[in-house]
């Protein structure tokens, strides 16, 4: 089941995890749980949206809504694309 997670993850332009839960008719704890093991096991890489930028605050163009909006990425990592291509 990981794998074809990954897989969604993959062919997805928006990842969500509810969605993902539908199309592959699981629930979406375990959906959350395959994302944890993902991660733990290196296929992919999750970023909570904390902001890491060099730019001091208000001079760059997303100042005004810096740390205002939650977005998570995620990354399917080298690992994770070798896995894809099996």
């Amino acid at each position: 089941m990981l794998k074809e997670v990954l897989k969604e993850i993959n062919d997805s332009d928006y990842i969500s995890k509810a969605n993902i839960a539908i199309k592959l008719n699981k629930t979406e704890g375990l959906i959350e749980d395959a994302f944890s093991q993902l991660t733990r096991m290196g296929y992919i890489k999750e970023d909570d949206g904390t902001n890491n930028c060099n730019i001091p605050c208000g001079n760059c163009p997303y100042a005004k809504s810096c740390n205002k909006v939650h977005v998570n990425t995620i990354t399917i990592t080298e690992k994770g694309q070798k896995l894809l291509q099996k």
